[in-house]
């Protein structure tokens, strides 16, 4: 963000013969307030941001934007500092608040009273314009470096010791505000630092760069938003403002392997700006006999505790056992699984630590540990969709896909997780430098599986398919919410959906014989549209399970012979293969099927008749633009099918 500042004559206080402070020469006795080291380096930064309005007799109202490497308690007692400076009587107050902070307004009156305010801005926050207006100056703070850290040593009388300073500058914020206090040496928390276990995944080298934020992160859905509250929350704790109680104890992730379950909680961490400490059940098993075993899982629980606010980070749990364990090692499971959930239970056990768990199969996670108080959250983390790929894919690649590349990656991709985009970028990456070239597009997609354009002819039938859901689908009053139509397909691949058309059915309608009928037909409208068009319909309309006649086959079947919205009140039980050897076995029912689906059918094509204008329209846009929004498709059918009462010739939808 860059500053936003007044012009310059204004941003200069008028007192131009006031003797410039010096704040930094400071001391507890003259500020009313100790300036710990930590304090210290982020008042080094404040005071030179704030250097215009550094004078006596000055009145401002400033909002400072801190970096994203930052700790609001320190900067909040060194722009304490910094206005204390300005007066030596008890009774002025200094204003410091946070910008985003509920009681906004009234912060705003109280600095409006004052001669002089400080707001601070988090990295995470926009400021909207009336924020910008309030203030007299919107400036930048520049993040801790060597220089800040080589003063705040000299200011404690402490030699400039190479480590010390690498501690102040790699060390998070929340350690060294906790390290270094009033009442302890300096010398005493840089020993103390210096012991703290190391909280980084074994996989992860000490000189890996600090990882992405989840606000870099994309296809996380719920639990990025869960991850992101959580930061608020334990702002919120490290300041006092809440307390642990109100911060979510922990969450349980699950999802397939690969989908990026240990880089969210490295992410996780990042934003939150607390130490990751990582355990597992197969590291804790690892230790040998019971009694190391549950001494391993205290450990890691200890670490954790020592640097809070943390974020401790168990993978696999579903393989740390079950108390319904019924083998020879039921007593070693039972004293494992009562361990674990000792120290997982209750708040003050663990304050300051949230327990993040990830697993592959949520099912067998035993249900003590999903309890209220312990991980009652559960959020799956599913792999990621097409935008989300392609996000993943700018992250770890920092490349651009043509235009005319991004669908055939989204095709190509198509099943992937995170971890295999990862992947097939380092190996882009590889094959760009073997060549000597910059990377691009080219080498992202030679690492995919191969994609062909379909033939002109194959992706007007294609579209003519999807356009005949949409035409019925919006005749039947079901809510269209999108169509698409692809023109490359994956070689060799049989599973690639060449079109789709999506709906936003109401989880409240009531679903009677009369909605799956028209549900039904709906599903024939692609079958319709081509035998009307074609004279016949195609192979891919049935086979898969998932093929518009095998879903209307089961959708009939259950209508007849299930729900009892059939000749007969009788219901039958609709567990897998049930339905299917009830038409087998049932010549009756068979036909009543039969007799449904034909019927419907008559009737989808009979809307395709009456739209095939409509549909023609449908199908030529779709072509052009390979998507088309539900209201763009119900436009179209109301402007064929209104009456044509005048000989003025109406424009078309879309037309220009």
């Amino acid at each position: 963000m860059e500053s936003w500042l007044l012009p310059e004559t204004e941003i200069v206080p008028s007192n131009r013969a006031g003797k410039l402070l010096a704040p930094w020469k400071a001391d507890k006795h003259a500020v009313g307030t100790s300036m710990t080291i930590p304090v210290f380096m982020a008042f080094c930064g404040l005071a030179a941001a704030l250097r215009p309005w550094n004078r006596l007799g000055s009145k401002f109202i400033v909002t400072v934007c801190l970096p994203d490497d930052f700790s609001e308690e320190s900067y909040t007692r060194a722009a304490q500092v910094f206005l204390a400076c300005f007066t030596n009587k008890r009774s002025d107050h200094s204003i410091v608040n946070v910008w985003g902070r509920k009681h906004s307004y009234r912060d705003q009156q109280e600095a409006l009273d004052n001669d002089r305010s400080i707001f601070i801005k988090e990295p995470h926050m926009d400021l909207d314009g009336d924020a910008k207006l309030f203030a007299d100056a919107v400036v930048n703070v520049s993040p801790r470096c060597r220089r800040h850290a080589e003063a705040a040593l000299r200011r404690s009388g402490l030699p400039i010791v190479n480590e010390h300073v690498e501690l102040l500058l790699s060390k998070p914020w929340p350690l060294l505000d906790k390290a270094f206090q009033d009442r302890r040496s300096p010398l005493l928390s840089f020993q103390r630092l210096k012991q703290l276990p190391r909280t980084a995944p074994p996989s992860c080298s000490e000189t890996e760069a600090a990882g992405p934020t989840l606000a870099e992160l994309h296809g996380f859905g719920a639990a990025a938003d869960w991850g992101r509250d959580l930061a608020i929350d334990l702002t919120d704790y490290k300041a006092g403002k809440i307390k642990w109680e109100d911060v979510d104890p922990g969450v349980l992730l699950s999802g397939p392997p690969g989908t990026g379950k240990t880089m969210f909680a490295k992410a996780l961490a990042d934003t939150c700006m607390v130490p990751l400490v990582y355990g597992s059940p197969a590291a804790w098993q690892e230790a040998g006999s019971l009694d190391a075993h549950l001494k391993a899982i205290r450990k890691s629980f200890a670490e954790a505790k020592a640097v809070a606010p943390a974020i401790l980070f168990i993978d696999e749990v579903d393989t740390i056992g079950s108390r319904d364990t019924r083998d020879n090692n039921q007593l070693y499971a039972r004293a494992v699984i009562t361990a674990f959930l000792e120290l997982l239970d209750g708040f003050d056990r663990r304050a300051g630590v949230v327990v993040v768990a990830a697993c592959n199969h949520p099912q067998q996670v035993d249900p003590a540990i999903r309890r209220a108080g312990r991980l009652d959250r559960h959020l799956p983390i599913s792999p990621p969709d097409s935008a989300a790929r392609l996000a993943i894919l700018q992250h770890y690649g920092e490349v651009e896909l043509d235009q005319a590349h991004v669908e055939m990656f989204g095709l190509a991709s198509s099943g992937l997780s995170g971890a295999d985009i990862k992947r097939i970028t380092r190996d882009a990456k590889r094959s760009a430098r073997r060549r000597r070239e910059p990377l691009n597009s080219a080498h992202i997609l030679e690492h995919l599986p191969t994609v062909v354009a379909l033939p002109s002819d194959y992706v007007r039938a294609i579209a003519i398919h999807e356009a005949g859901h949409a035409v019925v689908a919006a005749c039947m009053h079901f809510p269209v919410r999108d169509i698409r139509l692809s023109s490359h397909k994956v070689e060799g691949e049989l599973t690639n959906t060449l079109g789709a058309v999506s709906y936003s059915h109401s989880a409240f309608t009531r679903r009677t014989r009369t909605f799956y009928l028209d549900q039904i037909c709906t599903y024939l409208g692609g079958m319709a549209a081509e035998t009307e068009v074609f004279g016949s319909f195609s192979d891919f309309c049935a086979g898969s399970h998932l093929a518009d006649l095998n879903v209307v086959t089961h959708l009939a079947t259950t209508l007849e012979g299930a729900l009892g919205m059939g000749e007969t009140l009788i219901v039958e039980d609709q567990s897998p293969g049930r339905l299917e050897r009830l038409r087998d076995y049932n010549p009756e029912l068979r036909r009543n099927t039969d007799a449904l689906i034909s019927a419907s059918f008559d009737r989808a094509k009979k809307i395709i008749r009456e739209n095939r204008a409509a549909l023609d329209d449908i199908v030529t846009k779709l072509i052009e633009k390979r998507s088309m929004s539900g209201s763009d498709v119900c436009e179209i059918l109301e402007w064929h099918n209104r009456p044509k009462v005048s000989l003025a010739k109406a424009s078309r939808p879309g037309a220009s």
